[in-house]
């Protein structure tokens, strides 16, 4: 006999995998339906807009040193089209910025790691940071400067040598490293390599802005000296203009520094520790006549001071920092942004030892001014940083 009660139940197990395999059939052409057609549609698109991207950045990138660098960084920046070279240059920068600060957390892990760093390569590797750090701060002034309402072209002087400034960071680094043994600088000059092509590309973009290198109606020196005015740079405003030409008598100063002790200090270290950090005005510091043996160094923070002296042959600075002894020649003189420094007498000597010929650097930064003063140099070179 059959059993009769059995067999709806094997025929609703038979039924019911059919009926969910129709209903994820037709849930499934209903959702094809309704599924974008990216791959006919937008691919076109897609293609079309990385070849206009391509197009700009080839077109862009002309002139520049390193075109392919230039291309693959200008093609990563969305909307190309749509930027202005300002904009673009800006783009560039801040690409770089980061890259920079890549750079400076690798020196310090290497610092961290490498314990047994001699000390010139401890040297190198500090100045190497301090130089990093500088280039970040000429990088985002370039970047506000170029953000500026102003037109950028305005600013084509002041972003030629903030760039230029950035630039030779990195080379100066790296030479910290041509006495030492060891091969720490191979873990470092490809990134700085790198950051030194993005900003000469920077530089060469520059150019192309209008009207950026063209001369003004008053005085001009070769470009890379900019407009003058009546014998001074024309940031150079009237107020300081008169600081400069006055007499020592007739200067009011903030600090003495005098060998004597009938100063505030008896060193000129000293007075620039104590002088305030970011000044947005005129700080002077007046040194007595003297001779006064130290390598002074004003951070990048210690901004607009003066060093008044009692003119040349009177106040005078020696420094005879070398190669030999284990410096960089990065450790020199080093001074700050807005620094003026009249009637003063610099004097820097070294010796030959062994055929070696020691270099003193002695670094410029952004705005700086030397006003009837001297520098006497036996067998060295002078090095302008920015």
């Amino acid at each position: 006999m059959y059993n009769l009660r059995g067999r709806p139940k094997s025929l609703l197990l038979t039924f019911l995998p059919t009926s969910v395999i129709v209903f994820i059939f037709l849930f499934s052409q209903t959702n094809l339906r309704n599924t974008p057609k990216t791959t006919t549609q937008e691919a076109p698109k897609l293609h079309i807009h990385k070849h206009i991207q391509m197009q700009i950045a080839h077109s862009t990138c002309q002139g520049t040193l390193y075109p392919q660098l230039c291309v693959s960084t200008l093609a990563s920046f969305p909307d190309l089209s749509s930027k202005s070279l300002p904009q673009i240059i800006s783009s560039t920068v801040n690409l770089t910025v980061n890259e920079v600060k890549v750079s400076a957390y690798n020196c310090t892990k290497i610092e961290r790691q490498l314990t047994k760093l001699d000390p010139r390569q401890k040297r190198a590797i500090d100045d190497c940071l301090e130089l990093l750090q500088d280039t970040i701060a000429e990088l985002n002034l370039a970047i506000s400067d170029l953000n500026s309402k102003k037109t950028a072209s305005k600013h084509y002087h002041d972003l030629q040598t903030l760039l230029s400034g950035a630039m030779t960071n990195q080379y100066t680094c790296l030479d910290g490293f041509a006495y030492s043994r060891g091969n720490v600088r191979n873990f470092i000059d490809n990134n700085l390599y790198n950051i030194s092509n993005h900003v000469s590309n920077s530089l060469a973009l520059l150019k192309k802005l209008a009207g950026g290198h063209n001369k003004s109606s008053s005085e001009v020196f070769p470009e890379a000296y900019g407009s003058m005015k009546n014998g001074f740079p024309t940031w150079v405003s009237s107020k300081d203009r008169k600081l400069l030409q006055s007499s020592v008598n007739a200067t009011k100063y903030n600090l003495l520094v005098a060998k004597d002790g009938t100063g505030n200090f008896t060193t000129i270290s000293e007075a620039v520790e104590a002088a305030p950090n970011s000044s947005t005005t005129r700080f002077v510091i007046y040194i007595k006549a003297g001779a006064y043996l130290e390598n002074v160094e004003v951070p990048r923070k210690k901004t607009n001071l003066m060093f008044l002296g009692d003119g040349i042959g009177k106040t005078v600075v020696k420094a005879s920092r070398n190669v030999v002894d284990g410096w960089t020649t990065f450790r020199s003189a080093t001074v700050g942004e807005f620094f003026f420094c009249p009637s003063f007498f610099f004097l820097f000597y070294y010796l030959k030892l062994d055929g070696e010929r020691f270099e003193f650097l002695f670094p410029f930064m952004e705005f700086f001014i030397w006003f009837d003063g001297n520098v006497l140099q036996f067998d060295l070179k002078v090095f302008k940083l920015d």
